[in-house]
């Protein structure tokens, strides 16, 4: 009988957190963001073809939102064979349900002049971005025009409050603006300006 019990106990625990899962994931899902590409895809003649948001764009944007609602995720390579990769995220939510989103993608060699272990890493990496936007559903945008076409740069006010804010989290200068695409602060497009500011957000938290 104590055991029946106990299995019965179980049982409900296991079905509460899979309602609170799935209450969870609906409000995550009014929470997330059309997250916008701005890294440019060039083509023969050096002209952007589009816009695009790799993993670290949109993880910037979504694990904060993720942690606000109870979830966290982690992937792990789950299988290797046939020339492809396969990575799967487990998506957890605090209440002690997860889901695995397995995403596979071709080995492939990589961008141009990259050796074996960066193509691996390129094929691993895509597939992680490929599991996170299926399990959140992520949209995301990019302009298939020229990448110059961003807008104009960001005000002054702006500006300085992004090396302020560089400053104040101790990052690194040159990388931040590397990955803002920009020479100087005053440089950044406006239309970077969204996840630079997520970016930031999510080291001063």
């Amino acid at each position: 009988a104590i055991c029946k019990l106990a299995e019965l106990m179980e049982r409900r625990e296991e079905k509460n957190a899979v309602r609170e899962f799935a209450a969870a994931f609906v409000q995550l899902q009014e929470d997330l963001p059309i997250i916008p590409g701005f890294r440019g895809i060039p083509d023969k003649q050096g002209r952007i073809k589009f816009l695009y948001a790799n993993f670290e764009d949109i993880d910037a944007f979504v694990r904060p939102i993720c942690l606000r609602h109870g979830f966290t995720y982690a992937f792990r390579e789950t299988a290797t064979e046939n020339g492809r990769v396969t990575v799967t995220m487990t998506l957890q939510h605090s209440g002690g349900h997860f889901r695995e989103i397995p995403y596979s993608v071709r080995g492939g060699s990589g961008p141009p002049g990259a050796t074996e272990q960066q193509a691996d890493v390129s094929a691993h990496t895509y597939a992680q971005r490929g599991a996170l936007e299926a399990g959140l559903c992520i949209r995301i945008v990019g302009k298939r025009e020229d990448a110059r076409e961003e807008g104009g740069p960001v005000t002054a006010e702006q500006a300085f409050e992004l090396e302020r804010r560089v400053a104040e989290t101790n990052s690194n200068r040159e990388a931040f603006l590397k990955f803002a695409g920009a020479k100087s602060y005053s440089e950044i497009r406006a239309a970077k300006y969204p996840i630079l500011d997520t970016f930031l957000k999510r080291k001063e938290s």
